[in-house]
Order: C-alpha cells, then sequence, then structure tokens
C-alpha cells in the first residue's frame, strides 16, 4: 500500500508504545552499567586458604593479617617477619615452604622452597585468582572465595 505524501507528513516516527520499550531498555542497560562499575570485581579475593594434602589445613585474610589455622594443623606453621613457613612433615625442620604476602597489593608467593624443582615459586596469587601448588608437599594454596583451580 502506497502512501500519499500528505499522509507520510502527518504520520508519527514512533508511537507512545515505542517510546515505553525505549525507555525499559535504557533503564536496563544502565543499571548492567552501573551495576558492574559500582561493584567491583566479582572475583576479588579477600585472602587465601591454604589446603595440605587435599584438606584445609589454614586461611588468611588480608584486612586483618591473620592466619587461622585448623585444629591438628598448628605444628605445620610458623609464622614470622619473612612470612609463613610451612613445614610438610609438621615439625620445625629443613623441609618447608616460605609464604611471602603482600597485604597491601594482595598478592601471595612462594618466597623459598625446599622441594625437588622448586615449580611452585614461579606461581603468584593475585586478587583477580591464580594458585599455587607444590606437589612435592601436598601444599595448595588458593583465593578465598574463588573457585577451587586445582582439583586433586
Amino acid at each position: 500500500m502506497k502512501k500519499s505524501l500528505s499522509e507520510i507528513r502527518t504520520s508519527k516516527p514512533f508511537y507512545p508504545f515505542d517510546l515505553i520499550i525505549y525507555c525499559v531498555l535504557a533503564v536496563i542497560v544502565a543499571g548492567v552499567f552501573f551495576a558492574v562499575f559500582f561493584m567491583g570485581k566479582a572475583g576479588d579475593a579477600q585472602g587465601f586458604k591454604i589446603f595440605y594434602d587435599d584438606q584445609a589445613a589454614a586461611e588468611y585474610y588480608y584486612k586483618d593479617g591473620n592466619l587461622i589455622i585448623r585444629d591438628g594443623f598448628s605444628a605445620y606453621f610458623y609464622e614470622s617477619a619473612d612470612g609463613i613457613y610451612f613445614y610438610p612433615d609438621g615439625e620445625s625442620s629443613d623441609d618447608y615452604n616460605l609464604i611471602a604476602v603482600d597485604r597491601e597489593n594482595k598478592t601471595v608467593t612462594i618466597k623459598e622452597t625446599t622441594c625437588a624443582g622448586r615449580d611452585c615459586a614461579a606461581m603468584v596469587i593475585t586478587a583477580d585468582g591464580g594458585f599455587i601448588y607444590c606437589a612435592p608437599h601436598k601444599l595448595k594454596i588458593i583465593p578465598a572465595g574463588l573457585s577451587d583451580p586445582v582439583s586433586g
């Protein structure tokens, strides 16, 4: 059906229902934008968890800087100015991992280790993710609140 020039001039470019749909879509897009922008990163870890032989051994939270050691694992850890010493045999010895924590930048690394290969010393945990795994010492460190990237 062809329209005359006068019909085209008098017709509306959009209808009231169209305006409602456009406004609803604009509100949804703006809401999603502000939710993502103001809520920050959903994966921002607030600390890390330490597992020994697939058992939760300790937790550390950057805010308070305290290491919370689970029952039965107190002999495995020693805190010093250098970091957190982890002893896989459960007593102070020459076999250890030294876990270095940077609370300000929310990073965790293995500063020193006595295991063969020392692969875990190259691994880093940041607030965005990552993991540390030392197979010889059965040590696994993951960010608190994020999914476990190492199944065991």
